[in-house]
């Protein structure tokens, strides 16, 4: 169940977060994420729902969190969720930016 705790985290999220998401405890998540604890179908589909993953995925049936991701975007996703916070920080903001079309400052390759 590592994998809730590495969609999780790849979002930036805590979890207390994840917990107000799913209407449980915080305790609830940890034991989720430890695999102390097993985790009914409703509440697979709703993390599915909140993450964007398959529950295969989730389950750990399957190696792709989407399958509509090229490996090439599951590279990045991966690179972002292991990144610093800083550099994750950065990343956001540029994102954010791009989102606004505030292109013109960002960099070129």
């Amino acid at each position: 169940m590592n994998r809730i705790k590495d969609l999780r985290l790849a979002r930036g999220m805590q979890q207390e977060d994840l917990a107000r998401l799913l209407s449980v405890t915080r305790v609830s998540i940890s034991r989720y994420e430890t695999g102390v604890h097993s985790i009914d179908a409703e509440t697979i589909c709703r993390l599915c729902d909140i993450f964007g993953c398959t529950a295969d995925y989730l389950l750990g049936r399957s190696s792709r969190p989407d399958p509509d991701l090229s490996p090439e975007e599951e590279q990045l996703l991966a690179a972002y969720a292991n990144a610093s916070d800083e550099i994750r920080e950065n990343i956001d903001h540029m994102l954010e930016r791009y989102k606004k079309g505030d292109t013109a400052s960002a960099p070129t390759a």
